[in-house]
């Protein structure tokens, strides 16, 4: 008989003899056994504010918590772990509706979390099904296996993604036309990666849209003005063409009014330099129009290089020189701006695009690092080019591979080497061709762009297994650095060591510790917060006229910075929203009214101003949190509940009306009152109660970012008080954090969820909450440091172990890559 059922038979068999007896013996039940006593005062909780609607006549949101009883909560787990959620949110009971004390839903929540984690029989794994790599870990992968460098959003298709994530498996599907897209980069940085003696390439190079030419740009060396950068892959050795299209010298040529100094360098040593501009160059144009134009670019044009094989780094820019060497005037009184009082420019600026053509007379191939990874071995004479052929495919499978490899996995990538040797010129010319096909293969293969996990030869009853150790250490290498496993991994991996004490504790310590680790910031935390496309709201330049790309391209790089200086320094994951400093540079400081900055460079600066502190004072999200011509209470209230407490509200139901703007002819009110008016309706008010406050205490930010008292389009002061659905009266964004951080594991919980699901790359279900409530739990320990956090997933169950699927598994790779041979061919 349940445990309650128990104890209501015993009170009534001692009623009669009076109501101290029945206390006493309920208290002695309660001793004998206390989870009877605290179940029943915690399910009082459920009975009296959730039952009315969520019974068998009701029905709301399709859930019945009519009938069942605390003993119960564990079994039906999947339906109590989504009652949490909304709990934790304060998502229910809905506004208006009697709702029970804070401390009360606090300790509800704690008792049902408890409830499950203890008793629940769910699975311990999910499964993660054959695994395409995306196209940021293609090229990370490629980078790392032949030091190839592309850019995937130029040669790969955009992945689809899920909660911001773009390596979720099942997310990962693949198509002829998408292999074939695969082949076709394959062939590209194959060719990269080994150099051709030959051949004559032209490649061109656009500055970026938007930037600034006016003054010193980041990165750029010292002491010089505008320009551009870039690198070129240089496929051998000889003599390079360098074209400079555009110095913005048209018909009237203001830019050439003063003397300036353009310089090239490669690999930031110079290696041209010559003037442009002052009053020789001025009369040349002025008086010879578009002939003398021509003539003067021609100063600019075969500009002869001798540069050796592989990548390098080439910049065009101009020497920065005194704003006041003449008593002309160069620049108006823009900080930012090298305009006139006319609004024309007055310097030149890089405006088109720089050619590099060539080579011309090549003298071979140098070491590059490329090829120092691809040929471990040089035949000395012919009779020798197959054995070192099948070194190098050897070394190349077993990286590309993630595992040991056996002879059929040369004899397979022999044939490409042979095909591709046949075709080659000279004696070195054919030995280069047939590796740079059997690199082409190797990168094309089905075991380089999947990652799968092999099922159990014999599975027994159990329904989940453990990971081998090689797939142990991919899935922690992707994990971590979005690439495959690097040689100390791969070794311990082979020796079988990642089941001993502290072996894949002290790879975690090593690996956050490596460069390679930024992809937690770039991979993982920027899309965890959807702050990595902020070109997706452009806001309007009649209410925002000092806003620029510049300024875009300064809230993408503070709130990097910001993230990496509390993920990668290994600081508590709640500094994210409490600390005091973030970077900046001179512009971006002006933005937030900082006037103590100088320069162009970022740099560290302790932030006094409280509003301003963790990510709510970040410019990057209220811009991602805004439209364009007006913030958004409840995007950004939306954006709180879903990234910060990892409570996301319900979707808007079909076809709501959520136009907000002022109708034509009426006088423009704020946000605020407009939400309001919306609130009225019953039905909106159930979600809008609950996502509405938190973004209203966001309102003193504009759409950009910047601090503000008034409403200058509504011509009324800024209300940025509200009543959180708890019932705690709040003000601003300091106060909104204040309230956020009252319950300490909410925003690490809400990290920890979403980083185990990049860990893992699958959507977490149900099963999966004990686990990342234990990760938790163990993190609080250490701070809630990102290495703990790190170390409790990588030692769960859901990180080593897979369920079992009749899905496709990874012996059926092979077979998927079949299924497309006809277009994945490589000849």
């Amino acid at each position: 008989m349940p445990k309650i059922k128990r104890a209501r038979s015993l009170l009534v068999t001692v009623f009669a003899a009076g109501a101290f007896v029945a206390v006493a013996v309920a208290v002695v039940a309660y001793r004998a056994d206390p989870f009877m006593g605290r179940a029943g005062q915690q399910w009082s909780m459920l009975e009296t504010y959730c039952t009315e609607c969520h019974n068998v006549a009701e029905f709301a949101g399709g859930v019945v918590f009519e009938g069942l009883t605390p003993e119960s909560v564990p079994e039906h787990a999947e339906t109590f772990e989504a009652a949490v959620r909304k709990l934790r949110g304060r998502l229910m009971p809905p506004p208006g509706n009697p709702r029970p004390a804070e401390s009360r839903i606090d300790s509800f929540v704690s008792w049902l979390e408890e409830s499950i984690d203890e008793g629940s029989n769910a699975p311990v794994a999910g499964h993660v099904p054959i695994q395409r790599l995306n196209r940021t870990e293609y090229a990370t992968a490629v980078k790392d296996l032949i030091d190839v460098e592309i850019d995937p959003e130029q040669y790969l298709p955009t992945d689809i993604e899920v909660d911001g994530f773009s390596n979720i498996a099942a997310a990962l599907s693949v198509s002829p036309a998408f292999l074939e897209q695969y082949i076709s980069v394959a062939r590209t940085v194959a060719r990269l990666a080994v150099g051709e003696r030959e051949p004559k390439l032209a490649s061109v190079y656009f500055p970026p849209p938007g930037g600034d030419q006016d003054d010193y740009v980041d990165g750029m060396p010292l002491g010089t003005r505008g320009g551009t950068m870039f690198t070129h892959v240089f496929p051998a050795d000889g003599e390079y063409l360098f074209n400079i299209t555009d110095l913005d010298a048209g018909l009237y040529p203001r830019s050439l009014e003063t003397e300036h100094t353009l310089v090239v360098l490669v690999d930031r040593n110079e290696v041209f330099r010559t003037r442009i501009g002052g009053e020789a160059d001025l009369a040349l144009v002025n008086r010879g129009g578009a002939p003398g134009r021509a003539e003067l670019m021609a100063r600019f044009t075969d500009i002869s290089v001798n540069v050796t094989a592989g990548m390098h780094e080439i910049i065009v820019t101009f020497i920065e020189r005194s704003r006041a060497a003449t008593d002309g005037t160069i620049f108006g009184f823009t900080p930012y701006g090298g305009f006139s009082f006319s609004g024309e420019m007055r310097v030149p600026r890089v405006m088109g695009g720089i050619e590099v053509i060539g080579p011309f007379e090549a003298t071979g191939l140098s070491r590059t690092t490329s090829r120092e990874k691809v040929f471990i071995c040089e035949p000395e004479v012919a009779d020798r080019e197959r054995d070192c052929a099948r070194r190098i495919a050897a070394n190349l499978a077993r990286r590309a591979f993630r595992r040991p490899i056996d002879q059929g996995d040369i004899d397979s990538l022999m044939p490409f080497y042979e095909a591709g040797r046949g075709a080659g010129g000279g004696a070195e010319g054919r030995f280069d061709a047939g590796i740079e096909q059997m690199v082409t293969a190797v990168l094309a293969s089905p075991d380089f762009l999947y990652r799968a996990i092999a099922p159990p030869e014999e599975p027994g009853g159990a329904d989940h297994h453990a990971l081998s150790d090689l797939e142990l250490a991919t899935r922690l290498s992707f994990f971590l650095w979005s690439q495959g496993p690097d040689d100390a991994l791969l070794r311990i991996a082979e020796s079988g060591a990642f089941g001993d004490p502290g072996v894949i504790e002290a790879q975690v310590s090593r690996m956050l510790a490596d460069p390679r680790a930024e992809t937690l910031v770039t991979g993982f935390a920027l899309r965890w917060l959807n702050v990595d496309e902020l070109e997706a709201v452009d806001p309007d330049e009649r209410l925002f006229p000092d806003f620029s790309d510049e300024l875009r391209e300064d809230f993408a790089s503070e709130i990097e910075l910001f993230i990496r200086s509390i993920l990668l320094e290994d600081e508590n994951v709640e500094a994210l929203l409490t600390a005091d400093h973030t970077f900046l540079n001179e512009r971006l400081a002006r933005h937030y009214g900082i006037d103590s900055v100088h320069g162009p460079q970022f740099r560290r600066v302790a932030l006094e101003d409280e509003a301003r502190r963790g990510l709510l004072g970040k410019a990057a999200v209220l811009l991602r949190t805004s439209y364009g011509d007006r913030t958004s209470p409840v995007l950004r209230g939306a954006w709180v509940l879903e990234k910060l407490m990892g409570t996301p509200p319900a979707p808007p139901p079909p076809n709501v009306e959520t136009d907000l703007t002022t109708p034509e002819g009426e006088q423009p009110r704020t946000v605020r009152v407009r939400l309001e008016q919306h609130r009225e309706a019953p039905n909106c008010n159930g979600c809008h109660g609950v996502i509405d406050p938190y973004g209203l205490a966001l309102e003193n930010f504009t759409v950009t970012g910047q601090w503000r008292d008034v409403d200058k389009l509504a011509d009324a002061p800024i209300d940025a008080s509200t009543v959180l659905p708890g019932g705690g009266a709040i003000d601003g964004p300091v106060e909104l954090r204040q309230a956020l951080l009252r319950r300490p594991d909410q925003f690490v919980q809400a990290l920890t969820e979403k980083l185990m699901m990049y860990a893992l790359g699958r959507e977490l279900e149900y099963h999966d909450m004990p686990q990342v409530r234990a990760v938790v739990r163990a993190a609080e320990q250490h701070d809630y440091r990102l290495s703990a956090i790190v170390t409790g997933i990588v030692t769960s169950d859901a990180f080593r172990m897979q369920a079992l699927s009749g899905e496709v598994e990874s012996s059926d790779i092979r077979a998927v890559a079949a299924d497309n041979s006809d277009s994945a061919r490589l000849n």
